[in-house]
């Protein structure tokens, strides 16, 4: 079975970002192909995750090996959405393929090229549990701290800078 990864809209569309608070898009994309990775070492799918790279200014499409998992990026003037309507289109054997995406648009699409389509949270769901960053994340006081009571540590440090401002001004203006 070929597993097709709306990639950025998995990320988005599910608890990644709140499991891996990281705020490089290049780490992000590191830690989700890590853990494409890990799920196709136990599932002995072949995955392909799909990114936008039209940002990067390459002409062409490209893809790299990251483990067990191709990671595709669209060239310039194309989208992901693209890539995976034309690897739906162009397969011989389009019921070997799971479309993994939340996005209506490309489930229509796919479907109607014979494809399955699998929800990103449903995914993510399956591939989530397996991993060991998340749960020691989730054990972890940090975790408690942000995710469960709220708290942010920058922006309490960034009120605490505006009153030190405000401490100083009114010093030096009496």
């Amino acid at each position: 079975m070929n597993i097709i990864i709306d990639a950025y809209n998995v990320m988005r569309s599910t608890g990644f970002s709140e499991d891996y608070d990281l705020k490089i898009l290049k780490n992000q994309r590191e830690q989700f192909l890590s853990l494409l990775s890990l799920y196709a070492d136990r599932s002995k799918n072949k995955i392909t995750a799909v990114f936008d790279g039209g940002g990067s200014g390459g002409v062409f499409e490209n893809s790299e090996a990251y483990g067990a998992v191709e990671a595709r990026y669209s060239a310039g003037g194309e989208t992901a959405d693209d890539v995976i309507k034309k690897i739906a289109a162009g397969a011989q054997n389009p019921r070997e393929l799971v479309i993994v995406t939340s996005d209506k648009e490309i489930s229509y699409y796919v479907r109607n090229c014979g494809a399955a389509v699998v929800s990103a949270p449903e995914f993510y769901s399956k591939i989530r549990p397996k991993t060991p960053v998340v749960k020691a994340a989730q054990d972890s006081v940090e975790y408690f701290e942000k995710h469960i009571k709220g708290f942010d540590e920058e922006a309490e440090r960034r009120e605490e800078q505006k009153k030190q401002k405000g401490k100083k001004r009114r010093t030096k203006l009496w």
